[in-house]
């Protein structure tokens, strides 16, 4: 303020509190003011009351600090050429801000001034937090995430906004210019320092580094977590300490519509739900928010992805994540669970020396009798945090590609050898001109008669030319397999125990097989 900064203003102490928000100015002569501050005052005072005594000077400024003053600012001239040393001794023992002015100064034209200041300041502030009050409430009603809101929260506030349950877990957050990852990795540090909540006000702030606003959040009459905003990108002022303690409210009723009744898991499906933004993928910041959803995933990585045979249309995924990650829980097997594409999705720890194939069957046969009922599991090869959107790809291919190269529930990516090979050719018209050179007269035929050709052929080469075992795979009387298989040999015009076109027509069938998948999977 001009008038102060002319008056020769020098600041005597608590410099590294200036930040500190001054919500009204007072004046006051007397020893005892203290007992009359609410918190945030600014004292104007020329001291003319507080007499000599060095532990009288004491007491006024451990008192003002007690108070919760903002700062104490002293006109020199009447009672002090210099403010006291055992003045600034205290203040700077008690992290109050104390300020001396060389000259005379008109208190009233000062406080008239502060006065309309803080409160313009104030209706901007209201405007603010009404705002994104509003905004939220938009946001809600539309049917917005949990996410959703923290993201509008912390691009409004233009800070980060973390969302924390009763145990300080980070469920969800929302980001701002500066990167979360640090402060997520020490959270439960953060989150335990200096967060002691003052009972008489709504929202609560922590000084330290970095400076915090936080509020409870209440649901049905208990605790049930807290909302902080942490100042990393801009400074926390009254606009942000309302529009807090307004957001806290609005959590609440997201809660206790029981919009998202399992938030834990929904915090788990939506970083399951980051592995398919590839490009924008953070294996760190991956492996901080599944540790701040007591999650140790600090090993070499495994995907899976969970799915019945006849497809997912119709069934809650959900549900089926919840089954599955109950199945893991009991298993002790550290997991983060989601669902993508109406598959279930986890990321889990590899343990190389176990038996993944029986450990899978087990969790899998958890489900039975759920949502999610005899399902095929499909598995990536090991990877890194850094591999995970990679493995997840490999995981769902496992899951579609798998039951048709083997039997049994869990199909692991390493198994489909052939699959891999051809893989790269299905993104062109390579494999399905193949495809249709080598079996075109046979899928015809079918089409046409609704016949059973390339079955009966794809029976015979797994079988490895082996007629009776045929027969019976296909639960056929042996001459009907004899029969068939003279029709194929007229249609491809060539013999079926030649090698090379077993070979052929081998790789033919399993690239029919992956195009298939691939235009199913894809509708």
């Amino acid at each position: 303020m001009d008038l102060l900064a002319e008056a020769g203003i020098e600041i005597l102490a608590g410099n590294e509190h200036l930040n500190r928000e001054v919500r009204w100015v007072h004046t006051g002569e007397i020893a005892d003011i203290a007992q009359y501050l609410s918190g945030g005052e600014a004292l104007l005072t020329a001291a003319t009351g507080l007499g000599n005594q060095p532990e009288q000077l004491r007491r006024y400024v451990r008192e003002l600090a007690g108070a919760g003053a903002a700062c104490v600012i002293i006109e020199l001239g009447r009672s002090f050429r210099n403010v006291p040393e055992d003045m600034v001794k205290e203040a700077e023992a008690q992290d109050l801000v104390l300020i001396s002015l060389k000259q005379e100064v008109p208190f009233a034209a000062v406080t008239r001034r502060a006065h309309t200041e803080l409160i313009s300041s104030a209706h901007t502030a209201l405007e603010k937090a009404i705002a994104i009050d509003d905004a939220l409430n938009v946001l809600i009603l539309e049917g917005g995430s949990l996410a959703a809101m923290m993201e509008l929260l912390a691009e409004r506030l233009n800070n980060p906004v973390i969302l924390e349950d009763g145990s300080r877990r980070v469920l969800d957050y929302g980001r701002s210019a500066s990167s979360v990852t640090p402060l997520l990795r020490n959270w439960q540090t953060h989150s335990r320092q200096g967060h002691v909540r003052r009972p008489e006000a709504a929202v609560s702030e922590v000084d330290g580094a970095p400076r915090c606003m936080w509020a409870t959040i209440t649901v049905k009459g208990e605790e049930w977590g807290r909302l902080h905003v942490i100042e990393l990108d801009t400074p926390l002022d009254d606009g942000a300490r309302l529009a807090l303690g307004r957001a806290v409210a609005s959590v609440a009723l997201y809660l206790m519509a029981e919009r998202d009744a399992a938030l834990s898991d929904a915090a788990e499906h939506s970083l399951v739900g980051t592995l398919t933004r590839a490009d924008g993928f953070s294996g760190q910041e991956f492996l901080t928010r599944a540790g701040g959803l007591g999650v140790d995933l600090d090993e070499e990585l495994l995907m899976i992805a969970v799915g019945p045979p006849e497809g997912t249309e119709g069934i809650d995924p959900d549900a089926g994540a919840t089954e599955l990650r109950r199945a893991l829980k009991s298993a002790r097997w550290p997991a983060v669970v989601g669902s993508v594409d109406g598959l279930l999705t986890a990321v889990l720890t590899s343990r190389p020396n176990a038996d993944l194939g029986r450990m899978l069957e087990d969790v899998v046969g958890g489900l039975d009798g759920g949502t999610f009922a005899d399902p095929f599991v499909g598995v990536s090869r090991p990877c890194t945090v850094a591999q995970l959107p990679q493995a997840q790809s490999e995981a769902r291919t496992a899951h579609r590609l798998g039951p048709s190269s083997s039997s049994g529930k869990v199909h692991f990516y390493d198994g489909l050898v052939l699959y891999r090979l051809l893989s790269p050719l299905g993104t062109g018209p390579t494999l399905a001109n193949f495809v249709e050179d080598e079996l075109k007269q046979l899928i015809e035929h079918d089409e046409r008669h609704n016949g059973e050709l390339l079955l009966t052929l794809d029976a015979y080469l797994r079988s490895n030319g082996n007629k009776i075992v045929t027969a019976r795979a296909l639960q056929l009387q042996r001459r009907s397999v004899y029969y068939r298989l003279e029709r194929i040999e007229e249609l491809l015009g060539g013999s079926v125990d030649d090698p090379e076109m077993r070979v052929r027509l081998y790789v033919a069938l399993r690239g029919r097989e992956m195009l298939m998948a691939d235009r199913s999977g894809q509708g």
